[in-house]
């Protein structure tokens, strides 16, 4: 008898090695191909500058005025370190060192898959953690993401690894648990300024439910700021103040300004409703505050049109709301309609929603953590503005709840 439960449990490691083997391989292969047909064929805009700062000066800057470089704070380091990281290791040039950084990113994004299925274990079989993970693999969003030039694929690698631990510790609070989550943590929060945000939320949230202690709830921040402090001790050094990055204001403006949209604005300054600000941006100074005092110049006129008008942001909040959740109805992004990206995104969106309540009903912690997660990113996001990528963020737990919806479906129709 124990010799044939043995055997049973034997066959049925082996049947899960070699599904999985295959998962991750069909995700590979599936990412290789697409960045064959598409690809960013160049590191571009603010990427392009600070790396290229990076490699000739040392120096993480994106203005320069009389020919002095001024210490950049207006994007999180992680992205591009990255992209220096990868640089200096290798030395590639040209097409060689952009396909040495996709190639990376199709790595990482196939083995966020074979997170997304660790993931899945806490809530289903491991059959349906399989298949879940096999939708999540051959979304076109999720496989073509990869091989553009952003920092999407780092964030959602590292989501998913915080999401997997945060989980572990809310169960057992062992040192490696515990370490990792904390370097997600920071990572994350080097990858995304918002992420602190969510990150002091969802701690808070589950020392509040007696899920976590606090002396391991001060080990989890003293391990964050180790990981931060690097940059936080350059920016106190250059500014005499201490903080990650100074993009609050224009992010806030872009999203909130006369011409806002669910995708923000940020296009001419030049126009007729933006002349204060164009000159207040024009007479600005020229020295190493200028980023700080221009991010400031941006969150005092995105205050002042919140303020002028209420109405019509808390409206546009809602839209951006909906539209992360379920869909842009007026995107401007070239492709956002193709059947391909917006029909998965659709079936996604509309099943999930029913199964956030079935998700909710069953009492246990696991599950209101996750979904105090995704409401975290939608709100925190949505004061801001929504790009079609940013939809990847949510997308695995819209997968779990869509799961939810469709198991409750099954077994209605078989009567249980």
């Amino acid at each position: 008898m124990k010799k044939n439960i043995n055997q049973i449990l034997d066959n049925s490691s082996k049947t899960k090695i070699y599904f999985l083997t295959w998962l991750i391989l069909l995700s590979f292969l599936l990412r290789l191909i697409s960045v064959y047909f598409v690809r960013d064929i160049n590191i571009e805009h603010e990427w392009y500058i600070l790396l290229d700062n990076l490699i000739k000066y040392r120096s993480y800057s994106f203005y320069t005025f009389n020919d002095q470089l001024i210490p950049s704070v207006l994007l999180p380091p992680m992205y591009p370190f990255f992209l220096y990281f990868v640089k200096v290791v290798t030395s590639f040039e040209g097409s060689n060192f952009l396909y040495s950084i996709i190639f990376i990113q199709i790595i990482l994004s196939t083995y966020s898959v074979y997170l997304f299925y660790q993931l899945n274990q806490n809530f289903f079989s491991n059959k349906l953690s399989l298949i879940n993970s096999i939708i999540f693999s051959v979304i076109p969003l999720n496989i073509y993401t990869c091989g553009q030039i952003s920092s999407i694929t780092l964030q959602v690698f590292f989501s998913l690894l915080f999401l997997k631990f945060l989980l572990a510790i809310t169960e057992k609070q062992t040192k490696l648990n515990m370490l990792i989550f904390s370097m997600a943590s920071g990572l994350l929060i080097l990858t995304r300024g918002e992420f602190i945000l969510i990150f002091i939320l969802i701690v808070f949230f589950i020392y509040k439910n007696k899920k976590i202690k606090l002396i391991n709830v001060i080990k989890i921040f003293i391990v964050v700021f180790l990981i931060i402090s690097p940059y936080l001790a350059r920016n106190y050094i250059h500014f005499n103040q201490i903080f990650l990055v100074k993009s609050l204001g224009f992010n806030l403006w872009k999203g909130n300004n006369e011409l806002s949209r669910v995708e923000g604005y940020e296009e001419k300054f030049d126009r007729i409703e933006f002349q204060n600000l164009k000159l207040n941006l024009t007479n600005l100074k020229k020295n190493k505050y200028y980023e700080i005092n221009r991010d400031n110049i941006f969150l005092d006129e995105a205050i002042n049109n919140l303020n002028r008008n209420p109405f019509r942001y808390f409206k546009l909040f809602f839209e951006k709301f909906f539209s992360f959740y379920f869909i842009d109805l007026n995107s401007s992004y070239p492709n956002y309609y193709s059947f391909f990206h917006i029909f998965p995104i659709i079936i996604l969106s509309a099943f999930s929603f029913p199964g956030l309540f079935i998700f909710y009903k069953i009492n246990k912690f696991k599950n209101k953590c996750l979904g105090f997660y995704l409401f975290s990113n939608l709100i925190i996001f949505s004061v801001f503005f929504i790009l079609p990528r940013y939809k990847l963020i949510i997308l695995p737990i819209q997968l779990i709840l869509s799961a939810y919806f469709i198991i409750f479906i099954l077994k209605k129709l078989n009567g249980k």
